[in-house]
This record gives C-alpha cells, structure tokens and sequence, in this order.
C-alpha cells in the first residue's frame, strides 16, 4: 500500500480473544484510510494467531508477522522494521482507541511539523476511568523547559518528585504517542530487548531527549486497560530483578548523556519506587508462601544492595514532602519490618483515597 500516513504497530501474545478483536477492530474502523496495520504475533497461542490471520484476510491494510516468543521489545521492533507509513504508533492487543484518534494525531503533527507527537489517555478499570496525560493543555511545540519536564515525569510516572509539575502523570507508555519514522531511523532507536519492566520509559525517555520538535495534543483518544492479572500484580520470586534490569538501562542513558542532578534525584526517587513495587510482585504478595521472617532477610539484604542503597544515600530530602522521606530513610537505615509496615500502610491508603474519587470519575 502506497501513501500510507501512519503504521500501527500491534505485538500480540498472551490476550483474551474478544479484547484483540475490539482492538483491531478499533483500528480498522478508523476515520482515517491511509494507514496500515502491523500484527506481531510473538509466539502467541495458535487461536490468537489464527485471529490475526483471519483480520489479514478482511483487510489488505493489514501485515502480519508470525515469530516466536521473543518479548514484547523484539516484538515491536520486528513492527518498526516493517512498518512503512510516514509516522508510526504503537497500540497494545488489549486495549482500542477512538474512531478519529489516528486522523486528530496525524494532522496535529503535520500542522506543526513534528517528530513526537503525544496525547492523552483513558486508563480503564473495571470501575472508573482515569484521565492520564503530561500537561493541561495543547502544546503544539514544547520548549526546552517543558521538554525537560516531560522526560522527568517520564521517569517520575506518577511519582510527584519537584515542584513545577503539570499533572500528576507521566508520559512513559509505548501508547497515544505519534513517531516520525525517518526520526526513528535517523537516530537509531529501538526498544531494549530483553527488559520485562520499563522497557517503553528507557525507549521513549531517549526519544524525547533526541526529538527537537514533540507536541501535546489535549484530546484523551486512547483506552488502556487496566488488567488486575497483568504482569504488573503476578507474583514473581526474585521479581525485583526485572526493576533492576530497567534501572540500570535508565542509569547508562543518564551517565552517557550527562544529565544535570536533577535527572539524577528523580532516579534516586524511581529506584526505591521499585524497591516498594518488589513488595507488590514478591515479599508482601499473597501468593508468597515463604515465611515472613525469610521475606523480610530477602527485604533487607536488597535494601543493602545498589542501587537502592546509593539511591538512599544520595537522595536531596529537600525535593520531597515528608511521607515521600520515609521509605528513604528506611532504606538507609536497612528497617525492613517498618518498611513493609510502611507500604501496607501505603497502599491501604491509596486504596481509600481511588475509592473517594471515584463518585466524580465516569464509568469506564
């Protein structure tokens, strides 16, 4: 197909059937022709290929590739190979998007001549819908300060790091983003093969810092879903490790490029971030079976192990409120029982502030 405006990029693995359907779908039924859509079957089961199969037959727009389960990094980097369009977005089989997101995205990157163009984001749960997105307005071209704030908060994510954010939300997600395919090329840039966790925020974080002209387009044109049985809640022994792997790739981007301390506070900040998120997926999970006093040793022997332990050491307090000092100083300190205590705590919390908000968020 010739003329193609935008290449959609979909890496397919393990979904349930009806949500890959919706999701096609949702992009089939675009309002704007000219695009082509890339299936990446990553060694999915045979039913959820045949569907991709099937949609190709339907739909001369649509590619597939059938390649065995190489992880969702080689799987979208086999679509920006193949991918021909003039501009190229990434949407994942689980979640859709809206009829005209393709159209709107398009024209506001050729209105103002863009290489990234970014929008915001329905996050979807089974009870509400959360509006996520990097500024509060349209922004056709950001300036260098603004382009700074968007790649901290990209590292940040929703974590509120210093005083001059625009939103509570960052801009890491592989989705509601527009790619100019020559920048990509031009600069060479791939998804890091072989990172589980944060694998789109050490992609996009090295797009932004390239990209001259990025724009924020104020329309919420993407539904992410969130899943409760995602990777991000599965219990994974020693799954603090895929948190490791992220953070040293985002280290080596912030060394090589010799980033000003600021970089380096909010990385501080995003490795005890995914020191409490290793409780999420390991010692605290439910499905953890090994006795607490084991889990609390493997706690504390991680809290004494870098990059955690240099990040408490090295953190500036004066960027952080004081319940955002704590889990710091109890890094510093090796207080693993007060740690965990900490983070039920936290996340009780943060259960019933979600739940007050809800009586003003519209249904998903």
């Amino acid at each position: 197909m010739s003329n193609v405006k935008v290449s959609v990029v979909v890496p397919v693995y393990r979904v349930d059937q009806t949500l890959l359907k919706e999701c096609i779908i949702s992009i089939m039924h675009q309002t704007l022709p000219e695009i082509e859509i890339v299936l990446v079957d990553d060694g999915a089961p045979a039913e959820n290929a045949h569907i991709l199969d099937v949609y190709a037959g339907m739909d001369e727009r649509i590619r597939v590739i059938h390649q065995q389960n190489a992880g969702v990094s080689a799987a979208r980097n086999s679509g920006l190979a193949a991918a021909g369009g003039k501009y190229i977005t990434f949407v994942d089989s689980d979640d859709h998007i809206a009829p005209d997101m393709l159209e709107q995205a398009f024209a506001f990157a050729e209105e103002n001549e863009l290489e990234i163009a970014i929008w915001g984001i329905y996050k979807c749960f089974p009870d509400r819908r959360d509006e996520y997105m990097p500024f509060i307005q349209t922004i056709p071209l950001l300036h260098e300060d603004q382009k700074r704030d968007l790649m901290l908060k990209t590292m940040a994510g929703d974590l509120p790091i210093y005083g001059k954010l625009c939103t509570r939300c960052g801009s890491g997600a592989c989705c509601a983003k527009l790619y100019l395919r020559s920048f990509l090329q031009k600069e060479a840039l791939s998804y890091p093969v072989g990172l589980v966790r944060s694998e789109d925020v050490n992609f996009n974080i090295r797009a932004f810092d390239k990209a001259d002209r990025i724009g924020y387009l104020h329309r919420f044109l993407y539904f992410y879903r969130q899943l409760s049985d995602s990777a991000t809640y599965q219990y994974r022994d020693g799954g603090i490790s895929v948190f490791e792997d992220a953070l040293r790739e985002l280290r080596r981007f912030l060394d090589e490029n010799k980033k000003p301390e600021l970089f380096y506070q909010v990385y501080y900040m995003r490795c005890i971030f995914f020191l409490l998120e290793g409780m999420n997926m390991d010692y605290l999970h439910p499905d953890n079976k090994k006795p607490l006093r084991q889990r609390l040793a493997e706690l504390k022997k991680k809290m004494c192990e870098d990059p955690f332990a240099d990040a408490a050491e090295r953190i500036d307090g004066s960027y952080l409120t004081f319940p955002k000092k704590i889990p710091f100083y109890l890094t510093r300190h090796r207080l693993a029982a007060c740690m965990a205590l900490f983070f039920s705590v936290y996340k009780k919390a943060e259960t019933g502030f979600k739940r007050a908000n809800q009586r003003n968020t519209p249904p998903a």
